[in-house]
């Protein structure tokens, strides 16, 4: 009797532990995914950043001047890209040639290129959003985010976002558009003038470039 009731009790008791440990990786697997999904939203979250403010300054552009929208659009590319960066891979090997307040010019005039760029090319909201497609890992702390930006009637256009994990903070460090590398474009460009011109050359180009984008 004695020998049933401890063959009946181990049973009973192993089904506890089982399903004591079915539970425990349910939780775990539960946390997971609420981990990986918050991770996820702190990955997309300078895109969804862009794009809300993207959206905002087409809705606006009737009724706003492109100064209005420059300040804007400013505190978003501030806080999102990382532009020192994207600076220095721009620039190559030439990055390490130059002096500190060139490095500090060249970096505050591509800000202002890159705000000016999206506020000429961004100028009329005809019903337009944005959608996330997918994310993909491409290192430990970088990310490829794949978006469309779609407008009734006509054919998505793709927008993929490199981001990168710098002092604890996403940022984009890359844009692909129509799938053209847009820092690979100004990277050829920009070498191309500074090796032909001088860095000089480059700064007058830029801030001629920024004038034109602003009087458009």
């Amino acid at each position: 009797m004695e020998k049933l009731f401890n063959i009946g009790f181990n049973i009973k008791y192993r089904k506890s532990i089982s399903i004591g440990m079915v539970f425990l990786c349910l939780l775990i697997f539960s946390c997971m995914s609420f981990a990986d999904q918050d991770q996820v939203q702190k990955i997309k979250q300078p895109i969804n950043q862009l794009h809300e403010t993207l959206i905002n300054i087409m809705v606006v552009a009737d009724s706003t001047n492109s100064s209005e929208r420059y300040d804007l659009l400013k505190p978003v590319i501030d806080g999102n890209f990382n532009i020192p960066l994207i600076s220095k891979v721009v620039l190559s090997r030439y990055w390490k040639s130059i002096d500190n307040d060139k490095k500090s010019m060249f970096i505050d005039l591509f800000n202002e290129l890159t705000i000016s760029t999206y506020i000429s090319r961004f100028n009329k909201y005809d019903n337009q959003i944005f959608k996330n497609i997918s994310i993909e890992q491409l290192k430990e702390n970088r990310y490829l985010v794949k978006t469309e930006l779609i407008k009734p009637g006509d054919k998505p256009i793709s927008f993929n976002y490199i981001v990168q994990k710098n002092d604890e903070q996403w940022r984009i460090i890359s844009v692909i558009a129509k799938g053209i590398n847009d820092l690979a474009l100004k990277r050829a460009e920009y070498t191309s003038i500074i090796k032909k011109d001088g860095f000089e050359a480059l700064i007058t180009k830029l801030e001629q470039k920024i004038l034109n984008l602003k009087e458009n």
